[in-house]
């Protein structure tokens, strides 16, 4: 399983929003056809969620009420070192060890004001499934907390970049009790603050 339903329904409708790295993406393609004296959108001037490429994960968090979800989503490359089916020990063994630290979801956590508790965890890539193939995999996490005081959630620290030393970057998008917003992380600011 890739992305869970709600995952899926998660990353659609962030897609759909118009953050600020977005927003300037298509006022810069709208600029290009001002002189054209017509305006269209080409759905390949905005980066999708989701794309696979080697150094960077995705991460989309909505938070309503005081239920959180996230996804996570970034090529197997980046994760394991390797991009097709596992052929010997040592690959399963460090594919099976990379399902297991995104089930423990310890690779995050956010302010201790929040009180944000996991409820429910679910990793897996598509290196597991029988036609994997020598081209394009990636690794998929989902996840279910509770906060307890879900007004208090202004911040996630990532410990993923000292853990994946192929990753690079992190583009995150998230939706708190309808505010909306976007950031990037890196080894050297693995702190995202809500605004």
């Amino acid at each position: 399983m890739k992305l869970s339903l709600v995952a899926s329904l998660l990353v659609c409708s962030l897609m759909a929003l118009n953050t600020p790295a977005v927003a300037q993406e298509q006022s810069a393609a709208e600029h290009k056809h001002d002189h054209a004296e017509h305006k269209h959108e080409h759905d390949d001037d905005v980066v999708a969620l989701g794309a696979h490429v080697h150094g960077h994960a995705v991460l989309t968090l909505v938070l309503e009420g005081n239920e959180m979800q996230l996804a996570f989503q970034s090529a197997a490359q980046s994760i394991v070192g390797f991009e097709h089916k596992p052929s010997t020990a040592e690959q399963k063994q460090e594919v099976a060890a990379a399902i297991e630290v995104f089930n423990q979801g310890e690779w995050f956590s956010f302010n201790n004001d929040a009180n944000c508790e996991l409820a429910m965890a679910e990793a897996s890539t598509d290196l597991t499934e029988l036609q994997a193939n020598e081209g394009h995999a990636d690794f998929y996490a989902n996840y279910q907390l509770l906060c307890q005081r879900p007004a208090r959630l202004n911040e996630l620290q990532l410990r993923i970049f000292e853990l994946l030393p192929a990753l690079e970057h992190m583009d995150i998008q998230w939706i708190i009790n309808g505010q909306q917003g976007a950031s990037q992380a890196a080894l050297s600011s693995s702190t995202v603050r809500f605004q």
